[in-house]
């Protein structure tokens, strides 16, 4: 009948496309429908990795039912699940993922290995020292692997001295185990830091009070400078004064004496203000020293019997003062 031959050859002939024209059957996996395209992203699309370094990839399928994808790598090695491991040699590497779904659909991602660079680096002098308290020490700070030579100075532990920005640490009052640390501006990770021992204060000695010149020799009227010397206070300051009082001369607050206008031995005494007991003493001889006599008139004619007056004038080191004598000539 003609139902039945039109029936058969529509049979056959679907027979024949399904075997594809009679070739082998197709390894790439199914095709999508018609007018459907299989793309394959590959996320991360770049990446930068350390040499050995990790990185977990994911793959984006569209287009097809069939989602899951083959991995393969041309440096390092890669799961089947994308976890991905670089290989130790620096370069450009390529991962790619395959549609199994579709064989000719691939996604690829571009990874760069970069070697690690070298950490930063950081070295104290020096490393350890001692001082005493309130003393001082200089410290220098070394930086490795870096552009930028700089570093922050710090001190470890509250209350264990203060350190500046050029690294002069000043040490506490007391008795103490500090550390001083330096890091690195271009990493604050990278540190370095000295011991320092820090001795207790050695304890005040008596005070004592010494007078330079101890002895000395002057004009009257005349000054002579005193220095004194304070040791066993934290203040050097002294009171003057002279032992005689006003009639020994004077003295100002600088040490500077003015000897009186009588010739004596004269006494300047130094008093330490932090003690107000320990003093020094220096012994001054004053001198009455004259400068020259003038007399006026030089020369008088007198009658026998006559009396003429004259002066006397005395220069010393205090000024100069006049005596007046009348003279007589016999008859």
């Amino acid at each position: 009948m003609p139902i039945t031959r039109l029936l058969l050859a529509s049979a056959v002939l679907a027979a024949v496309a399904g075997c594809g024209g009679g070739g082998s059957p197709s390894t790439q996996g199914p095709l999508p429908p018609a007018g459907q395209t299989v793309t394959v992203e590959v996320r991360p699309k770049e990446i930068q990795v350390a040499p050995g370094g990790t990185v977990d990839f994911t793959s984006v399928v569209t287009g097809t039912a069939d989602t899951t994808v083959t991995w393969e790598t041309d440096g390092g090695t890669i799961s089947q699940t994308g976890s991905y491991v670089a290989p130790l040699a620096a370069g450009t590497y390529t991962v790619s993922a395959t549609s199994r779904g579709n064989g000719l659909a691939k996604g690829r991602s571009k990874v760069v290995v970069t070697p690690t660079p070298a950490p930063i680096t950081v070295s104290v002098s020096p490393a350890s020292t001692s001082v005493g308290a309130g003393g001082t020490v200089a410290f220098t700070a070394t930086v490795g692997n870096a552009t930028d030579p700089s570093v922050t100075w710090t001190v470890r532990e509250a209350g264990c001295g203060t350190v500046s920005a050029g690294g002069v640490y000043t040490a506490p009052g007391a008795a103490a185990t500090c550390h001083v640390v330096a890091a690195s501006v271009a990493d604050p990770a990278a540190t370095a830091e000295a011991a320092v021992t820090v001795s207790a204060p050695t304890p005040p000695g008596p005070v004592a009070v010494t007078v330079s010149p101890a002895s000395g020799t002057v004009d009257a009227c005349r000054t002579l400078t005193f220095t004194a010397t304070v040791t066993g206070a934290a203040s050097g300051a002294v009171t003057w004064s002279v032992q005689e009082g006003a009639a020994g001369g004077s003295i100002t607050s600088g040490g500077v004496y003015t000897a009186p206008n009588a010739a004596g031995t004269y006494h300047v005494i130094a008093t330490s203000q932090a003690s107000g007991t320990a003093s020094a003493v220096a012994a001054v001889t004053v001198s009455d020293r004259i400068l020259g006599v003038s007399v006026s008139p030089a020369t008088v004619e007198l009658a026998p019997g006559a009396s003429a007056q004259f002066t006397a004038t005395i220069t010393t080191t205090c000024g100069a003062y006049a005596t007046t004598q009348t003279i007589t000539a016999p008859n």
